[in-house]
């Protein structure tokens, strides 16, 4: 099959789980193509640009722990910081940042080209190249055609996308401004891929020179000292922003959809393409349209909207928290009943988009598609919503493609060890009937898979593989380095009372009559470690974040305790393996509902069998009988033919 040029992988869409795919399977030294539509929009926030939030933020630092470029993307376009969770202890800590959405961009693709062994190219793949049921590279609309041993496909909300703006108007396309695929989404159906439909909205965007700032209440950056990519960012010879961390800080601000424009949506509501039958997709229920919080939640008074800057090279705000598909003029009659924006300019309507995802338990934990070896897909193509999710699912594909190419075995993160795992785990022996969106609350193992140990948790998996250069590996040693340091000072260093008392006092903490461990006191909640080694004259040179990793460690040591047993329980679970030949549909001692699922969907272990829904702790344990029953047969058979 002639081909123009032959990668190991290419990568279809360059968004945010394309970036990451292509960047993982570089690191592992393969030969990457990643092939866009327009190289102008690589790494483009087609929705809101902000990255992280709760379980999110996990996510990014997942993804950079393991050689990602989220994170330093993130660092270089940082226009706004928060911590959210703040008042609950650092423990549930969750990191998010406005960005500016031209530098973001142009920060991802520097350092997609900045990497060594990946090739970007531009055109629309119109289909897979396929010979006798094997996958041989991608062919383009422009009539270009490449060669490749596994290929990942990342197309957002492109495969067959139409924007809806009200019931009357309706533009095929998968971003405002561009054209949707339709060949290839035919290609895959026509393989025999199950494909469902989705939808997602955005929300107007306006005018920051036409808002009343007096009437809206201002929300400050706190980004203090904070970096996003504590693994890799300083690690890169070359300072993006010349001498600052951060590009200057800019300033959102608050107010309120009142009475009045609730009551213009709800005497609207049949002109709105979700509720006047324009679209009959599910959408995201934890991300909903203004028409769906009217709809929904009727007692509520007033609902939050943030504004929040697009970047520093335009005066445009996005509206968060107003997604809708109303028509263009009652989006500005609900956006002038706001305060602060009683004459606002609306640049963008907010717009409905409808589109194609794959159910993704048709893949395989590497996130490969079970009927088409060396194909993967990562993104919204899974039904996800999020840059993040398409993030961690784009390092998981990119990386198990990689793997493939090299003939080496698959990799997966379990739900012991990371978000990601949970993820991918939810989505392929789970499936989704909304678009996914990750939660804290998915995680069993939210307390040990933190947002401050990613490092810790991943970083040595990533450089076991190979994707992690020399210095990265130094700091990832000497960041590790200086919270078992800290642990070693707080075990060893005796504080005296007189030193103690006056910062327990302030703290309302009670006084201590004697010389104590600092690790004692550093136990109580409220108490720092970082203030208790200070007082101590200790440990200045460690780290912020290291101190903080370290306390932790010591205030939830119980509850650390009982999470870990908990993951080792599912680690023995993982390492029974289940062949793909287990006849689940023979075994009677296991419900008929968990047989059927098992049946389908194929879990390669206990474990990932006992995150099926309807698969009982009983079935379980019959699982495991009739399995070693069944290989016992089976090696019997072996001996006698």
């Amino acid at each position: 099959m002639r081909t123009e040029q032959d990668f190991d992988v290419i990568v279809v869409g360059a968004g945010h789980a394309g970036t990451e795919a292509a960047v993982a399977a570089a690191r592992l030294g393969c030969r990457v193509g990643l092939i866009t539509s327009a190289l102008e929009t690589i790494g483009q926030m087609s929705c809101n640009p902000a990255i992280g939030g709760v379980a999110k933020g996990t996510v990014v630092r997942e993804v950079d722990a393991m050689g990602g470029i989220m994170g330093r993307a993130t660092d270089l376009a940082m226009i706004q910081f928060r911590m959210l969770n703040r008042s609950k202890g650092a423990a549930v800590w969750a990191p998010r940042a406005q960005c500016d959405r031209g530098l973001y961009r142009r920060a991802v693709r520097t350092l997609i080209e900045e990497q060594q062994g990946l090739h970007t190219i531009q055109g629309t793949v119109a289909s897979l190249l396929m010979d006798g049921g094997e996958l041989h590279g991608v062919a383009t609309l422009e009539g270009r055609r490449f060669g490749a041993r596994a290929v990942v496909i990342t197309t957002g909300t492109f495969l067959r996308g139409r924007i809806h703006i009200g019931t009357e108007t309706r533009i095929a396309g998968g971003r405002a401004g561009e054209n949707s695929s339709t060949h290839l989404a035919e290609q895959l159906e026509t393989a025999g891929l199950t494909v469902a439909r989705f939808k997602t909205g955005t929300p107007p965007r306006i005018d920051g020179r036409s808002v009343d700032y007096s009437a809206l209440e201002e929300q400050h950056s706190e980004v203090e000292s904070f970096d996003y990519s504590w693994s890799h960012f300083w690690a890169t010879p070359r300072r993006h922003n010349g001498d600052s961390r951060h590009p200057r800080q800019l300033n959102c601000w608050i107010t309120f959809l009142e009475s009045a424009g609730k009551e213009i949506i709800a005497n609207n509501i049949g002109k709105s393409a979700m509720y006047g039958g324009a679209i009959g997709a599910t959408g995201p229920r934890y991300c909903p349209s203004v028409e769906d919080k009217i709809v929904k939640f009727p007692a509520a008074e007033r609902h939050q909207i943030f504004l929040e800057p697009e970047g520093h090279d335009t005066a445009e705000l996005y509206v968060n928290g107003m997604s809708t598909s109303l028509p263009a003029e009652v989006q500005l009659e609900v956006l002038r009943s706001v305060a602060g924006l009683s004459n606002v300019r609306m640049t963008r309507a907010g717009y409905a988009i409808e589109y194609d995802y794959f159910p993704p338990t048709q893949l395989d934990p590497s996130l490969q598609v079970r009927a088409i070896p060396g194909l993967f897909f990562a993104g919204q193509i899974n039904g996800t919503t999020g840059y993040e999710e398409a993030a961690g699912q784009g390092l998981v594909a990119g990386l198990n493609a990689g793997l493939r190419a090299q003939e080496r075995p698959p990799f997966s993160l379990g739900r012991e060890t990371s978000y990601i795992g949970v993820l991918v785990d939810d989505l392929v022996h789970r499936g989704v009937d909304e678009p996914y969106r990750l939660f804290t609350s998915r995680s069993e193992f939210r307390l040990t898979v933190r947002q401050d140990n990613a490092i810790r948790r991943l970083a040595p998996l990533a450089s076991d593989l190979g994707m992690l250069t020399e210095a990265e590996q130094a700091m990832a040693v000497g960041r590790m380095g200086a919270e078992d340091e800290a642990l070693r000072l707080a075990d060893e260093t005796s504080i005296r009372p007189e030193i103690a008392n006056p910062l327990l006092a302030s703290l309302a903490s009670a006084p201590i009559p004697h010389s104590v461990k600092v690790v004692e006191l550093a136990r109580r909640q409220g108490v720092e470690l970082s203030a208790l080694l200070r007082a101590s004259g200790v440990g200045a040179g460690l780290s912020p974040d290291a101190l903080v990793s370290a306390e932790l460690q010591i205030k939830y040591a119980g509850y650390f305790t009982r999470e870990r047993t908990a993951a080792e329980k599912l680690q023995r679970m993982g390492a029974f393996q289940l062949e793909d030949e287990v006849p689940y549909e023979q075994m009677r001692s296991v419900s008929f509902e968990a047989r059927q699922k098992l049946a389908r969907l194929r879990p390669r272990t206990l474990a990932q069998a006992a995150s099926v829904p309807g698969v009982s702790p009983s079935d379980l344990q019959n699982i495991v009988l009739e399995v070693e029953r069944w290989r016992r047969v089976a090696r019997a058979a072996g001996e006698t033919s």
